[in-house]
């Protein structure tokens, strides 16, 4: 397995099960889970935020699965590096790709190389204590927008309206919880070019923003009206309706919705009309903010100059910030109104307004990177394949023993538990060819053999029991700290940890 996120855990899981039913010559199956990190588990331990108390039990899921002696993790090992394609199709009879996506997408418009724009990774990798990730992190933007509607895009907002006290329980490493000390915001704008019906949250990700001490949510009420006689021209009508049955007929949907009318009938029951008004009174009242703006599509990231009034139109303002300067920063976000088509899609309404920002948060998804020698289609940023099956090209052949399971198999969708499933697809077609006998052989099939190889390579490998010592000195300096751990803030501290590392002795 090239990568030990939730994919890779899960696939040997099923090569183990498939195993226990079918191997009936005793010999078994042995696993290797190989990561360029020092520690296993990806986007669970460095993508998913550190306040999500239910993530502890996919965790222990995951380790539980690791626990079995036929999984061998080699850790702080970088394919296409210290081990090449040519290598492992040497050493295996079969190879899984599950190495993941953590590579921001753009939204390709002009700003987006401003000082104060972000890709939701850069912010979430920090906070997760990535072992590469710069320690310092700018959390100065009083004013934010996060763009997109998914459950990354309520991660980034949630965690940018937290203070270090409601993070002290976390196993965030000590300079991300110094770094949320300083953080300013108090307005955080999650933008989405459609209405709430087409939104992506769970319903569950959603309420975790009504647990939050000290903020209030703000939704449109304007964004939550889907009577399509309220509508200019005979698109919009058909627009509305689409969206309103949607709404009806979806169970997820319906929750989402629900709740955002929850909030939007909480501003009103105060007497507050506009969310203009509720998001006043809930700064006078000292808490922070996180709105919803739907219906809105990001145009432009505006740096140097004035922002425009929040909620102004370009005919209300003076044209806009004008050219940024070489060392211009984010003073606004660009949002063309936009209005819902039949097919579920928007339309731009020409008419456009300037959100003041201090920082924009893109989280339009998430893109895997190619591997040395892998077959990659750049326009998914996926690896090509047919249920699992590497292909040398899109729609081509099948290269024998190469698969491919998790989000660089089917790109940035689903939940945690999306990737058992995938994994289980994946490893069918695995098992399939092994019984049809079309693996390749490896020329060294030697357990022991990468293991050497990386040995007379002089990498630093970071073995299970390696791995183990960096597990019980994090939890050692979070039970000091009265939590369950506390993450080594880098790779140095890891391997010094790691200390009496294998280097692929055992």
């Amino acid at each position: 397995m090239i990568g030990s996120g939730p994919a890779g855990v899960y696939a040997s899981e099923a090569l183990l099960e498939w195993s226990d039913s079918h191997d009936e010559s005793g010999r078994g199956v042995v696993v290797d889970l190989i990561d360029r990190l020092p520690v296993p588990y990806g986007l669970l331990r460095h993508g998913v935020a550190p306040d999500h108390p239910r993530i502890k039990g996919i965790a222990r899921t995951l380790e539980g699965i690791a626990q079995d002696p036929r999984i061998r993790f080699l850790g702080n090992v970088e394919f296409g590096t210290d081990l090449t394609l040519a290598d492992v199709r040497r050493l295996y009879h079969a190879v899984v790709f599950a190495t993941g996506a953590l590579t921001d997408r753009t939204m390709g418009i002009p700003g987006e190389d401003l000082a104060g724009s972000f890709g939701a990774a850069e912010f979430v990798t920090w906070y997760d204590g990535h072992p590469d990730v710069d320690p310092d992190f700018p959390l100065t933007a009083r004013r934010a927008a996060v763009v997109g509607v998914g459950n990354v895009a309520l991660d980034v907002a949630r965690m940018l309206v937290r203070t270090p006290e409601q993070l002290e329980a976390t196993d965030i490493p000590e300079h991300v919880r110094e770094g949320f000390a300083g953080n300013t915001a108090q307005i955080v704008s999650v933008v989405g070019r459609r209405g709430p019906v087409y939104a992506k949250f769970t319903p569950l990700e959603l309420r975790e923003m009504a647990k939050i001490e000290g903020v209030t949510v703000v939704v449109d009420p304007d964004d939550l009206d889907y009577d399509d006689d309220n509508t200019d021209t005979p698109a919009q009508s058909a627009g509305s309706r689409a969206a309103r049955e949607l709404r009806e007929s979806d169970r997820r949907v319906g929750q989402v919705c629900a709740q955002l009318e929850k909030w939007a009938g909480a501003q009103r029951d105060a007497g507050l009309a506009t969310a203009d008004e509720a998001e006043a009174a809930a700064l006078a009242a000292g808490d922070k903010v996180v709105r919803f703006r739907f219906n809105r599509a990001p145009v432009e990231i505006v740096g140097g100059g004035e922002a425009g009034a929040g909620g102004r139109s370009d005919s209300e303002t003076d044209g806009g910030a004008g050219e940024a300067g070489a060392d211009a920063r984010v003073t606004a976000l660009r949002l063309e109104i936009t209005e819902p088509t039949a097919d579920g899609g928007v339309r731009g309404t020409g008419r456009t307004e300037d959100l003041p920002v201090d920082a924009v948060f893109r989280a339009v998804g998430y893109r895997s990177s190619s591997l040395e020698g892998v077959p990659f289609a750049d326009r998914t940023a996926t690896i090509p394949h047919d249920e699992g099956r590497v292909l040398d090209s899109p729609g081509g052949d099948p290269i024998p023993g190469l698969f491919t399971a998790g989000w660089v198999k089917r790109g940035p969708t689903g939940v945690i538990g999306t990737n058992r499933s995938c994994a289980v697809e994946t490893v069918g077609h695995l098992t399939e060819d092994l019984a049809a006998g079309t693996l390749p052989d490896p020329a060294d099939g030697d357990p022991q053999a990468v293991r050497e190889l990386l040995l007379e390579r002089g990498v630093e490998v970071v073995d299970g029991p390696a791995w183990l010592a960096i597990d019980e000195h994090e939890k050692g300096l979070g039970e000091a700290a009265g939590r369950e751990r506390t993450k080594l803030p880098n790779r140095a501290a890891m391997i010094d940890v790691a200390g009496g590392l294998s280097r692929c002795q055992q």
